[in-house]
């Protein structure tokens, strides 16, 4: 492969390694000499730096309180009026402010060392309460994380107006009935101790200081020496802003920014690499997926520049493509059997959503209750698949807005059955009036029943091993068929139906098998992702998601007449990996919008024009 590579190629190849073996250096010098002596001292000047200042702001606003109350006093005694007082008030101010230098502290004129040690001090009290608080709330987590999850889920879900498939799956407890342990009291009131030893140094320096201001700033004071989680980068932004002191020089940068030094050179190394193998990764992978992966590695570097979680980032990528993959893989049969992308999906995710709700009415739950809603699903879709299958045979060449036609019908007719089902079950129906519910928990059947089977965690990201199992034997299942007589034969119809009527295959036979077998992997689909998600959504809900797994297997390099199980699980990964973190990083690129909605728009609708676009238009009939 390297000979194939040109020169061009292989020199920005070179040029961007040693770039990346710089950086990889710099970073790597940066978080040595910040995990010495060098560093902790800094933060400790840093720090001293910090409070000095908030303090002398507080000493300041008393110095100039006292100024006017003097000047308003000393009006007054003279006989002035209200409008005199106001001006001598703010004179006073203006003078006094002008006197007053406190808020910008010169640590340099300053004996700082019992002050630093009481600083110290304090810091290390708050270290130590935000550990026992931590330990203390996994506890609490340990021991109510199933009501309590399952509470926050639910209110989550009921006050959402946000489609199904953009819904995080991860999973929250809410922590307001935490209440302190007696250790986390004990080490409080070691907090409020130091706290009182620093005031008393304070004092010291700012005489015009008095209890009530420094119990005013406690707050402030004790959050500049030490928060939860804090890190090296966390506490000198902190310090950088409270003291309101540039560190320009070179080692401080290093310091601050040797992580990020290293993640971009990780970066340049994958691009170096992207640049050098460029023309066989487009020939196996294709350009449109060669750049979506790029992206997706992109996210992840940015994930890690900004802080974010990406452990909990690449979990919460791994659950979402266990829980949509079933559904992706529906598309596969409808593809190799002529129907081309089966947007019409939803009828055999109605089907899916029935077998749910049995198992709710009924009062089924564990794997007895998953098994029972997949096995009626299954029977529903398959009539509904056939019906479907004999609509399609009669209108050959118009299948993509016949699908799209009878997914959204049926999801609209739907909207009226969910009124007039006669199911009793209260957990289904609402408590006033008729119809069934817009979200149902799965709590009493089969909530995570998949995900937690055999789960465990990996430099944390936690594997959801059952949903990949569950995904795993589905994909083989598949395969398996795909490499039967009948399967063969489906694909041999599907790719070219003249000549496969012309070796006495029954096209229109092989079209009801693959469309069949497509509306019945979407009710199984539909089931796993209820599980994973925690709840089933009806009505509107359903609507949308065959345009999402159309857009994942055309993103894992499938066409509107071909498809693979490697596709299938490629695109699925690319498809939730970019959506899952693309929404956090861009909303921390840009605060307070609705881009990341429109990325997932833009994702989702952009990849399926593009695969129409290829496609050509051109029928198979």
């Amino acid at each position: 492969m390297l000979k194939k590579a040109t020169p061009a190629q292989k020199i920005a190849a070179s040029i961007l390694v040693v770039a990346a073996l710089v950086l990889i250096c710099t970073g790597g010098y940066g978080l040595t000499i910040r995990s010495g002596s060098a560093g902790q001292n800094m933060l400790t000047t840093m720090r001293l730096q910090s409070v000095l200042n908030t303090a002398g702001a507080g000493a300041t606003e008393a110095y100039v309180k006292a100024a006017k109350a003097e000047a308003a006093a000393k009006v007054k005694a003279e006989g002035g009026g209200m409008s005199a007082v106001r001006e001598a008030s703010a004179k006073a101010e203006e003078e006094a402010r002008a006197k007053a230098q406190f808020d910008s502290v010169d640590i340099s004129a300053l004996d700082t060392t019992e002050i630093k040690n009481a600083i110290e001090a304090l810091s290390q009290a708050q270290r130590d309460y935000f550990i026992e608080q931590s330990a203390a709330q996994a506890l609490y987590i340990e021991q109510h994380a199933d009501e309590l999850a399952a509470t926050a889920e639910e209110e989550v879900a009921a006050d959402s107006e946000t489609e199904i498939d953009t819904i995080s799956t991860e999973r929250t407890v809410d922590l307001s009935g935490f209440t302190a342990s007696e250790e986390m009291l004990r080490l409080q009131g070691v907090v409020d101790e130091r706290y009182e030893a620093l005031k008393a140094n304070l004092k010291m320096i700012f005489p015009e200081l008095d209890d009530e201001i420094l119990d005013t700033l406690k707050p402030t004071v004790t959050a500049i020496t030490y928060s939860a989680g804090d890190s090296f980068e966390t506490q000198y932004d902190r310090f950088l802003a409270a003291s309101g002191t540039q560190h320009n020089s070179a080692q401080y940068f290093i310091m601050r920014n040797g992580m990020n030094l290293i993640t971009v050179a990780i970066g340049l190394v994958i691009l170096a690499l992207l640049v050098l193998f460029y023309q066989p990764l487009v020939r196996k992978l294709g350009l449109p997926r060669l750049i979506i992966g790029m992206f997706f590695v992109l996210l992840c570097l940015l994930a890690v520049l900004y802080d974010l979680s990406l452990p909990a980032l690449l979990g919460n990528t791994i659950v979402r493509m266990g829980m949509n993959s079933v559904l992706v893989l529906a598309m596969l049969p409808g593809i190799q059997c002529g129907i081309s992308l089966n947007l019409g999906l939803p009828l055999g995710i109605i089907g899916g959503l029935l077998g749910g709700l049995l198992c709710i009415e009924w009062g089924l739950s564990g794997w007895i209750g998953f098994i029972f809603a997949v096995a009626v699903g299954l029977v529903i879709s398959a009539v509904l698949g056939f019906l479907y299958a004999l609509l399609l045979n009669r209108l050959k060449g118009n299948e993509m807005a016949v699908t799209t036609y009878v997914g959204y019908s049926i999801v609209s007719l739907m909207c009226i059955g969910w009124l007039v089902l006669p199911f009793n079950s209260p957990e289904l129906k609402w408590p006033l009036g008729d119809g069934l519910r817009v979200t149902l928990s799965l709590k009493s059947s089969y909530r995570h029943l998949l995900n937690d089977f055999l789960s465990f965690k990996i430099f944390g990201v936690t594997i959801p091993t059952g949903l990949l199992l569950f995904m795993g034997l589905c994909c083989l299942l598949m395969w398996l068929f795909m490499r039967s007589k009948t399967g063969i034969a489906m694909s041999a119809a599907g790719n070219n139906p003249r000549f496969a009527e012309a070796t006495g295959i029954n096209v229109d036979r092989m079209r009801i098998i693959g469309t069949m077998l497509s509306t019945m992997l979407g009710a199984v689909g539909i089931i796993v992702y209820s599980q994973s998600y925690g709840f089933m959504q009806l009505y509107q809900a359903p609507r949308q998601l065959g345009f999402v797994a159309a857009s994942a297997i055309l993103i894992g390099g499938a066409s509107t007449s071909r498809a693979r199980i490697s596709h299938v699980i490629l695109g699925t990964f690319l498809f939730q990996g970019v959506l899952t973190l693309g929404m956090p990083v861009a909303n921390v690129l840009v605060p307070q919008s609705t881009i990341s909605e429109t990325l997932r728009i833009l994702i989702s609708n952009g990849i399926i024009l593009y695969a129409l676009t290829k496609s050509g238009g051109a029928s198979r009939a």
